[in-house]
């Protein structure tokens, strides 16, 4: 499945990518989802429907990645330092109550770019 996630959190899920280039206007992300027994791995896409990270205030986003079978459910940012290299780094717990993990991260990304990735995982 494929998604674009909108700047306010909305989201559009399709079976190919090509369906969602009819409204690009105001996307903060495109994403592909891959699924396995533990977690959900959302993988960033450039607008050519390629495997591509996004750029952030201070880094690079590669994926997104639902950890479903931990009790609270967790979002972790799988992001791209440049001091650091690669590294997978919790920034969600979910409490009872259920959101789409990808309008959260539109949410936490939003933030991301507004105050710096350091300062977002007060490094």
């Amino acid at each position: 499945m494929y998604f674009a996630v909108y700047t306010n959190g909305t989201m559009i899920m399709q079976p190919t990518f090509e369906k969602l280039r009819h409204n690009t206007q105001n996307v903060l992300f495109y994403a592909r989802l891959y699924v396995s027994e533990s977690c959900k791995y959302y993988y960033l896409l450039n607008t050519k429907g390629e495997i591509c990270p996004l750029e952030c205030n201070g880094g690079k986003l590669i994926s997104i990645i639902y950890k479903h079978s931990t009790t609270p459910a967790v979002i972790a940012f799988e992001l791209e330092l440049p001091d650091r290299g690669v590294e997978i780094v919790d920034v969600y717990e979910y409490p009872n109550f259920y959101f789409p993990p990808l309008s959260i991260s539109a949410s936490l990304i939003k933030h991301l770019n507004k105050v710096g990735l350091k300062a977002f995982l007060v490094l």
